[in-house]
């Protein structure tokens, strides 16, 4: 039926699409539902719209947008393109092309194309979409949206008495998140703005909690399960904020936007501060509780504390990061800058809130100051957010009118624009900085592509002869008779490059030389005579 209703170009170019637009894990998850079979009911609605219904915890609606792939939707808690939407992609790409091919090209480095749907937070609005039980009634009447945050607190540590024996008996992050959901379900009746609200103060105690939780069984050790989970929290807080509505607040609205401040403010002073309770402090402060009196106050009492003199050192670290958030508010970014970057604790991640928001707000030009400093925490970062961050990047340089300047400035990214920076210097034909790019970090020989060096040796081929002369050395270090034998291939590659530079008294001196420093290597020895490889 697809392939009387689409055609074979219509799969392709939405293939390209989605291969700018979404990342490698999504369309992995995708292609795991569509080879499980759980996409079903699909058809093209008004030649553009292929719509599909798929099961996963429910059953979700996805209506897939053939000419515009950004605008494609899904009853999915997800508010970004979804595995979901690239189940319905594979189910019908498949009937004109191989799924498979396309999957691995999704693995290759990829540039990320800019839409503002990357700054959106990951799931959508409501307080339904972060518990997936949310219609169970018997939690109606634990708590009613009059209750005041201390309540809501009080009733946090009973509801979790039993929590961290259930995290160190089975699952951590799995316990931590059935207690976290459940205990949303609780406020999904509750007015939106109250039960947002809600849902930060339970995220804030689970947060916490997972601290608690680290320094009481784990010895102060963060592993990459409870990282996962304290960083979920936050993405989650994040969207919390992100959907906010400030305007027509109540007096009870009023009433818990003080007691959060005042819970807050008690948080510099806790003896341990994780990196994550640091983020989710800036967070509310930036987003939530910007009330001029109240910074000012909150300020003041980190001045004070930072000019005690009996602030231990550990302490007056601590006061200086988060002073360092107010001096943003204040637009002292470089001051901030200077504190955060000193310590090697804080990563990308940490300041990628800030990045969005400037990026939402079109200040390009404090944008493009920030990602100047944070070179170094950019090119190294994890994948994905290299790929977000760079794919803001590039569209505040666009929006500067710099655009062109983009292929150069990759450098100061290294080492994750290392695909991006060689395809740029290839592509301009700057062949010797090419060349250094893949010696400096020492590219694999065979992952170096036949077609780039047969435009670099029709070029100069005079380029060719180190990287050549390096996997030789390579290969002979290796002591075995199979490498030896790839070493002479090469090498009949390097007297051929000397002989049309005119240079054979030159390769025979260095074949010479070669064969004396390794004389003791009698294989290698053996592989040299038969390779007759004297001019």
């Amino acid at each position: 039926m697809l392939q009387r209703e689409l055609t074979r170009d219509q799969a392709i170019q939405t293939g390209e699409q989605i291969l700018e637009v979404l990342e490698g894990q999504i369309l992995e998850r995708g292609y795991t539902y569509f080879s499980n079979g759980v996409v079903f009911n699909t058809r093209v609605e008004d030649e553009i719209l292929l719509k599909s219904d798929v099961q996963g915890t429910q059953v979700y609606h996805v209506s897939l947008n053939l000419q515009t792939v950004q605008e494609s939707t899904c009853t999915c808690p997800y508010s970004r393109l979804c595995k979901h939407i690239a189940a319905t992609f594979f189910q019908m790409y498949s009937v004109f092309e191989n799924p498979r091919h396309l999957l691995a090209r999704s693995q290759q480095p990829r540039t990320l194309k800019y839409s503002p749907a990357l700054l959106v937070p990951p799931f959508k609005n409501g307080i339904q979409y972060l518990t997936g039980s949310h219609t169970d009634s018997w939690r109606d009447g634990l708590l009613d949206s009059s209750t005041s945050v201390a309540e809501w607190w009080r009733f946090f540590e009973n509801w979790t008495r039993n929590l961290p024996s259930a995290m160190e008996s089975f699952r951590a992050s799995s316990e931590l998140f059935s207690s976290y959901e459940n205990l949303l379900g609780i406020a999904v009746s509750w007015p939106p703005r109250r039960a947002s609200l809600f849902a930060m103060h339970a995220t804030l105690f689970h947060l916490n909690l997972l601290q608690e939780f680290v320094l009481a069984k784990r010895h102060s050790h963060w592993s990459v399960e409870l990282s996962q989970s304290a960083e979920r929290l936050l993405s989650t807080l994040e969207g919390l904020l992100y959907y906010w509505d400030p305007s027509h607040l109540d007096e009870g609205d009023q009433k818990a936007l003080i007691e959060t401040k005042q819970l807050l403010s008690e948080w510099k002073d806790k003896d341990a501060l994780s990196v994550f309770e640091m983020l989710a402090y800036q967070l509310l402060w930036w987003n939530l509780l910007q009330a001029p009196a109240w910074v000012q106050q909150e300020t003041n009492e980190i001045d004070q504390r930072i000019a005690d003199p009996t602030t231990t050192p550990t302490e007056m670290e601590k006061y200086r990061m988060l002073q360092a958030l107010f001096l943003v508010m204040d637009g002292k970014d470089q001051d901030a800058l200077a504190i955060w970057l000193t310590s090697k604790q804080l990563p990308l991640a940490f300041y990628l809130p800030f990045l969005k928001s400037f990026a939402r707000e079109q200040d390009w030009v404090r944008l493009l100051e920030w990602t100047h400093r944070l070179e170094r925490l950019i090119g190294t970062a994890e994948n994905g957010q290299y790929r977000l961050v760079t794919a803001i990047w590039r569209e505040a340089m666009k929006q500067m009118g710099r655009e062109q300047e983009c292929g150069t400035k990759l450098r100061a990214f290294l080492p994750g624009s290392f695909s991006e920076y060689a395809a740029f210097l290839f592509d301009h034909q700057q062949y010797r900085e090419w060349l250094d790019l893949q010696l400096s970090y020492r590219t694999p020989f065979p992952e170096i592509q036949a077609w780039n060096m047969k435009a670099i040796e029709e070029m100069n081929p005079t380029l060719l002869l180190p990287l050549f002369l390096s996997e030789v050395n390579r290969l002979i270090d290796e002591r075995n008779r199979p490498a030896y034998k790839e070493a002479i291939k090469l090498l009949k590659k390097v007297r051929s490059l000397y002989s049309k530079l005119n240079q054979e008294m030159r390769w025979n001196s260095y074949l010479e030389l070669l064969s004396a420093k390794h004389n003791r290597l009698r294989a290698f020895q053996e592989e040299l005579r038969r390779g007759n490889l004297n001019v």
